[in-house]
């Protein structure tokens, strides 16, 4: 197949399970779509994982390693945490539940692939020991020629050598909506991916064929995002916006790298070239979105053309590449629902889904079954609120830890100081109010608040609550993120810029997208959305972040109607909603 360069915005795929979930640990707010398989596992035949074998449920570390090892099956995973390291046989997909955690052991990985073949791991999560400048085992290992492996909807962190290589003649990989980030567990030797690992091992040559598609390396990785030797690498529509790193791609002997339609915001250097080794092949930076990116590369050579076909969003404006990043943000990790269960929408005080009255149940129990197809509703029946997740019984608590205050005072485009919540006797957490940039995030049992203030971020005080998810009687928190401008200055009057978050449908709580805007309504009525009180221009997009259309000035009330049934994104000013349209 001809390699599509998309121009046009495309179809929107037809989304299953769109609802928010609960799980029995902590999980985010929100399910992603079951987007489609695309990139280079697609080829060489093509990757099926566990497909036309037997499916089995674990809940134990044993049934895991075993099941994993054997291989020829469909591995569900419930929630909890396994300690490493899990070895995968060939023919198998890994599911997790939301809540599933691989967890590194303190010497070797906590997943590994070494010779495995037609491979699909989905929906996990993998917690690593910290990484420390001393020589030990990557989090996630795809190893000695391991071929057709899809890695998607992962969330890999704080990895003791790397959080995921990829090495020795492995080939026809994938790895899509993934997010990988360190947090202070971690002391140094925070360099996330390598995709071939030594300059002497040239029987590299024609393997390493890889694409990274719609994966988030966020705050805590420094280098190697990733770092190539020989391999023909697609790294396409990814956020980088890692406050510390110093590079993002590296090129080094004999590597082929398209880098194209990416977003990076906030970073030292986009590329960088490293011919110490020897000599590139290429590195070509392909229409990216580069902001506040302090070193210019223009890159080096042509790239190869890719295989397989790819549809891919337009980043050549700062609308069209926030709304990419607030995709991926929102999306990436794992945020997949849980199998064999029925979602559907349901508003509720942490979210700012809105739903059409008509909406039907979806089964997505085909989501962990089928590798690459986009789950078809199976139903036309009704599903009520109850199929949500289990809810805890009791009280919660949130415990403020770190050594950020709740309550601090930023530059705009500067970052805040980390700080985080334990979470307890709930599922999970959600966070209304923070400032464009600064996100919450689920790790393990703690809820973590980080990162750079966006450069055009209003000037004033974000009141943000901190509130736990699932318990018969959940906890909150409060605190203030005071953002002012570059160069000192105030709002005269800051309350009035931050609406207030008790509405069922104000802001986006689960990675907070949304923060400040206008305070405005939307109802949905078959395909026509509604829009009610927005004063700022209106832009709709699918669920990948790419522009539908725009509406200049919607005025007191302005319709759109969308192509189809399916996901969107709905963003006015700073503000961005998932709707449901079914």
């Amino acid at each position: 197949m001809n390699y599509l360069f998309s121009k046009s915005i495309g179809a929107v795929a037809t989304f299953a399970a769109m609802a928010v979930t609960t799980a029995a640990i902590p999980a985010f707010a929100v399910t992603s779509p079951d987007f489609p398989m695309a990139g280079f596992a697609t080829q060489n035949g093509g990757t099926t994982g566990g497909k036309g074998y037997s499916e089995v449920t674990v809940d134990n570390v044993n049934d895991l390693k075993s099941y994993a090892k054997a291989g020829n099956k469909i591995i569900y995973v419930k929630p909890g945490t396994y300690m490493g390291p899990v070895e995968v046989g060939s023919n198998v997909t890994i599911y997790g539940y939301q809540g599933a955690i691989i967890a590194q052991p303190t010497s070797g990985s906590a997943m590994k692939l070494s010779g495995s073949k037609n491979v699909i791991i989905r929906n996990l999560k993998f917690k690593g020991v910290g990484a420390h400048d001393d020589d030990d085992e990557d989090c996630l290992q795809v190893n000695h020629e391991s071929k057709n492996v899809w890695i998607d909807h992962v969330d890999v962190y704080d990895g003791h050598d790397g959080n995921l290589d990829i090495t020795n003649a492995s080939d026809f990989v994938t790895i899509s909506w993934t997010k990988f980030s360190y947090t202070s567990a971690s002391s140094g030797h925070q360099f996330s991916n390598l995709i071939g690992n030594s300059k002497t091992k040239t029987s590299d040559r024609g393997h390493l064929n890889v694409t990274i598609h719609h994966t988030w390396w966020a705050d805590g990785v420094v280098e190697r995002m990733p770092r190539v030797r020989f391999g023909k690498v697609h790294v396409a529509n990814n956020l980088f916006d890692s406050k510390n790193a110093s590079y993002c791609v590296r090129a080094a002997i004999e590597a082929d790298i398209r880098i194209e339609r990416n977003v990076f915001i906030g970073v030292q250097k986009a590329l960088d070239l490293y011919t110490s080794d020897g000599a590139i092949t290429a590195a070509q930076m392909i229409e990216n979105y580069e902001e506040n990116v302090k070193k210019k590369q223009d890159g080096t050579g042509t790239a190869f053309k890719p295989s397989y076909s790819m549809s891919l969003t337009d980043v050549s404006t700062q609308a069209k590449a926030y709304a990419l990043r607030d995709s991926i943000k929102l999306y990436a990790g794992a945020t997949l629902p849980d199998p064999g269960k029925s979602q559907t929408v349901t508003p509720a005080s942490s979210s700012s889904e809105v739903q059409s009255s008509s909406s039907v149940a979806v089964s997505s129990s085909s989501v962990a079954k089928s590798s690459s197809s986009v789950a078809q509703s199976s139903s036309s029946q009704a599903v009520s609120s109850s199929s949500q997740g289990e809810v805890v019984s009791g009280m919660a608590t949130l415990t403020k830890h770190g050594s950020g205050s709740a309550k601090q005072q930023v530059k705009q485009g500067e970052s805040i100081e980390e700080f985080y919540f334990t979470v307890a006797g709930a599922t999970g957490a959600t966070v209304t109010g923070l400032p464009e940039g600064i996100v919450g995030t689920m790790k393990g049992s703690d809820f973590y608040i980080s990162g750079t203030v966006a450069q055009n971020a209003e000037v004033g005080a974000y009141n943000f609550t901190v509130t736990t998810t699932g318990a018969t009687t959940n906890a909150t928190k409060n605190g203030t993120i005071t953002v002012i401008g570059a160069n000192g200055e105030v709002a005269e009057s800051s309350s009035s810029k931050v609406e207030s978050s008790s509405s069922s449908e104000q802001g986006t709580t689960s990675l907070n997208v949304a923060t400040v805007a206008p305070h405005f309504n939307v109802s949905v009525n078959g395909r026509v959305l509604t829009v009610q009180g927005a004063t700022q221009a209106a832009y709709l997009l699918d669920a990948q972040g790419r522009l539908i259309t725009k509406v200049q000035s919607l005025g007191s009330e302005s319709s759109i109607t969308v192509p189809r049934a399916g996901m969107y994104l709905l963003r006015v000013g700073h503000e961005t909603r998932r709707i449901t349209v079914r």
